[in-house]
Parts: C-alpha cells; structure tokens; sequence
C-alpha cells in the first residue's frame, strides 16, 4: 500500500515532530535534542541540587522518554510531561546516592568493627581519625554527641531516642541531616 501525503505527519508543527519522535524519527530526535537538551539539563540541576548530576539525571530521562514518547498538540502539555520524566529521573538518582552512602556508611562501620587492633596505630588511620574528629568539633556539641553515640558508641536508633524523648524516626532524620552536613565539612577540610 502507498502511502499518501495525508498519511505522513507534518513536522511543521509541535504534533508532527513529536509523533516522528515518538516513533523514533532520527530527524525528530536530532530536533528535541536541540530544542530541549539544555532546558531540561538546567531544570535537572535544579530538581537535584548538584549541577554534575544533571547530565545523568537527563541521560536517564532521555532512556524513559524514548520508552514512553507520544504526540503532543500543545508546548505547555509537552513541556510538562518532560519535566515530570525529569523530576522522576532526579528523585531516582537521589534515592541511588542515599542508599549508596548509607551502603558505604554500613561497610565502614562494619570494617570499623572488624579491624584488629593493631591497625589502629596506622597513619591512615591515624588522620583518619583526626579528619573525622576535625569535623565533628565544627558541628554544635550535642549533634556531635549524637553522632559519636550513633557510630562510635554503637548505641541504636531506638535508644537515642528514649534517651532524647523524641521517636526513632525523627533520630533517623536528624542522622540523616548531621551525615550530609559531615560530609561538606569533610569535603573542605580535605
């Protein structure tokens, strides 16, 4: 069967291209990539954070958005539905670096606790303790305290709450805010 003019999309308009790249047009492609790459990877560091992850975050992005691409009529509905994909994208990506740091944090307390003690008289770990003392003095006394009872202590969730009078969820927060806090401070002490 032949097909008629009628039957091709203009690419003319928003509709046109969007139905080419929903079929995966590599003209179509080549298009939204110039019109949208820089917006979204803007939009990307924004939703994250951190200006070096934008470009993961679209790459994925751009992985669901050829899975999931359709025609759209109107800018504003097409606009939308990227940023969605984006925010997606970067709520994923933040997810991955918290159970990645919680993982990294997990394995460092269990090494901690499985070291012999004659590693403590190495140098490395010498300055690294130093490092880690340097950064918890820069932190107010009593989130100081928390951390050091959390991973020095060993002391759970459950009993650092009773002993603060608040419920374990809002220790866990609270961990969570002083680690991310510890890591900038370590970061420009090094």
């Amino acid at each position: 069967m032949e097909s008629t003019p009628n039957d091709q999309p203009s690419s003319d308009t928003l509709e046109g291209w969007t139905r080419l790249f929903a079929k995966g047009d590599e003209a179509a492609w080549r298009w939204f990539h110039e019109r949208y790459y820089l917006p979204l990877l803007r939009y990307a560091a924004h939703r994250s954070g951190n200006a070096s992850a934008g470009s993961e975050i679209v790459q994925d992005a751009y992985l669901r958005i050829a899975r999931h691409a359709k025609p759209f009529k109107l800018e504003p509905d097409f606009w939308g539905w990227l940023c969605c994909i984006v925010r997606c994208a970067a709520l994923d990506h933040m997810r991955h670096i918290t159970r990645r740091s919680t993982l990294l944090e997990k394995f460092e307390h269990w090494r901690a606790s499985h070291t012999s003690d004659e590693s403590q008289w190495h140098p490395s770990t010498n300055h690294s303790q130093a490092l880690a003392d340097e950064a918890l003095a820069k932190l107010p006394a009593d989130d100081a305290k928390l951390l050091r009872n959390k991973y020095g202590d060993g002391c759970t969730t459950k009993e650092l709450a009773s002993q603060l009078g608040v419920t374990a969820k809002a220790i866990e927060h609270r961990l969570s805010r002083l680690r991310a806090q510890l890591l900038v401070i370590i970061l420009r002490i090094q």
